[in-house]
């Protein structure tokens, strides 16, 4: 009997869907890397920030990317395999809508972030996880992916252009689901580029922000919040949000922080954010991937990221019931979850006790 769960409820009692194919559709997971690396390589060599401004002959965008054609036409068909360019009745490529996102002021970034090292030996080392309780990266590297990133700039720099590429969408469904307008002054905690915090910012034109990071990220924060035309109401302060947070917040957000770290590490981060919350009617907005109690096949995003920390952090995504342990161990108590129509939901929480 198959069971669909959406939300933690069930939606679907019955058989389970039948596949044609099943050793088809298992090669086609077993061979499904090739799709990441043919992406990864079109955006390396620029080919959607090329087509954007129309079709091209594949000798042209050869000449533009300085590729070898006949071997950039093959990855051109795949890209049109994939959904991702078509041809017109001349034979030029041209992007479709999907292909529009590959482009560098998109989701681009994302797309080197995750078909490169370190993330793609990260998931090669899966097994040292599973069968030892280790985090593969720092079996790799012999650092934790922060040290790594602090110690190599590009690659932190990859990191933070990938989850701003990311970001960006995600954000104003953030703020299209929550109100923030309430709040006087909002504290994003390892808020990254401030793409979040903009966002919060324009829906709230009262609202002063603080983003909190470590000094490295902060300093390259400034261009993206000016160009967001708020860098006006905005504090940036570089530090450690394990050993303190910036204090006075009405609001402290964590967007994509307690996902990347063990139970204990959270617990000590949420209790700095506790700390820092003076204000009645403070509150704690946290935006993650919330699992749900039973998961099936329409959950494959959120249990593939929950795989994704063990792979490089050993963190974990986490349920509503799991959530809730961590606030209250940190003086929380977990108020609602608010979808907001993507795959990251609003967890909010209130102060209930002085932290211990």
């Amino acid at each position: 009997m198959y069971e669909r769960y959406t939300g933690g409820r069930r939606t679907y009692r019955g058989p389970m869907p039948v596949i044609e194919n099943p050793r088809a559709r298992l090669l086609e997971l077993i061979v499904a890397f090739r799709q990441t690396q043919c992406v990864r390589v079109a955006v390396e060599l620029g080919v959607a920030d090329r087509l954007a401004s129309g079709p091209a002959a594949s000798a042209d965008l050869a000449a533009a990317c300085d590729a070898e054609e006949p071997f950039l036409r093959r990855l051109l068909r795949a890209l049109a395999g994939l959904g991702l360019v078509d041809q017109d009745d001349d034979g030029r490529y041209r992007l479709t809508a999907v292909g529009e996102q590959m482009r560098s002021d998109r989701m681009g970034p994302a797309a080197l972030f995750f078909g490169c090292d370190p993330v793609w030996s990260a998931w090669g080392a899966l097994d040292h996880a599973v069968r030892t309780g280790e985090r593969p990266f720092d079996h790799l590297y012999g650092m934790r992916v922060w040290e790594y990133y602090a110690a190599n700039p590009d690659e932190g720099a990859r990191f933070d252009a990938a989850m701003a590429s990311i970001t960006g969408g995600l954000a104003e469904a953030v703020v299209s689901s929550y109100d923030f307008s309430g709040y006087g002054r909002v504290v994003d905690v390892g808020g990254g580029d401030g793409t979040l915090l903009a966002a919060i910012l324009r829906s709230a034109p009262s609202a002063r922000g603080v983003l909190f990071d470590v000094p490295a990220v902060v300093d390259r924060a400034k261009p993206a919040l000016e160009a967001a035309g708020v860098l006006d109401r905005t504090e940036l302060v570089g530090g450690d949000f394990r050993a303190a947070v910036p204090p006075g917040a009405d609001c402290c957000v964590l967007k994509w922080i307690l996902h990347d770290w063990e139970d204990d590490a959270c617990t000590t981060i949420l209790r700095r954010c506790r700390e820092a919350m003076t204000s009645d009617g403070a509150k704690l907005v946290v935006v993650e991937r919330v699992l749900p109690e039973r998961v099936g096949p329409e959950h494959l995003d959120l249990v593939l990221s929950d795989l994704n920390m063990m792979a490089l952090t050993c963190g974990r995504e986490r349920t509503a019931a799991e959530f809730a342990e961590l606030f209250a161990a940190a003086g929380f108590r977990l108020d609602r979850v608010v979808p907001t129509g993507t795959n990251v939901s609003v967890v909010e929480a209130s102060p209930v006790s002085p932290v211990v």
